[in-house]
């Protein structure tokens, strides 16, 4: 598995904390804050990186538990890397149970699209 370099050096801003790690073959990159047009293309950087290190059929786990607001440009970069990992034969899991995150993806009518999980054990394991 390609070494993850980018994870010597997450990508922190006042609004947005990313760091990425490594669960068995599975890539995890855990996210805190506020995705937004300001902030969401690190998030992509970050995302596709994590992904280049993905070895198919492991998923790449992008971990929104600690996201407390994600703007239509956020879900706009989650719909981008999750199309890039279906033409790479693998899945972008999405871990968020709060509402600050599940309701946008539901408005705009991405749960079908975005593979949602409530914890990263889930998320892990493929189970809703």
């Amino acid at each position: 598995m390609p070494e993850l370099s980018h994870s010597d050096i997450p990508l922190h801003t006042p609004a947005l904390d990313v760091r990425t790690q490594q669960r068995g073959q599975t890539v995890i990159v855990k996210v805190h804050g506020e995705i937004d047009l300001s902030t969401g293309g690190g998030l992509e950087r970050e995302l596709r990186q994590a992904l280049a290190a993905t070895q198919p059929p492991h998923p790449l786990v992008a971990d929104l538990a600690e996201v407390s607001f994600i703007g239509s440009s956020g879900l706009a970069v989650l719909l981008e890397v999750s199309r890039i990992a279906e033409e790479q034969g693998t899945q972008l899991r999405v871990v968020s149970a709060r509402r600050a995150v599940r309701r946008p993806v539901e408005a705009a009518g991405l749960q079908g699209t975005l593979r949602l999980h409530p914890t990263l054990e889930s998320a892990l394991t493929g189970t809703a």
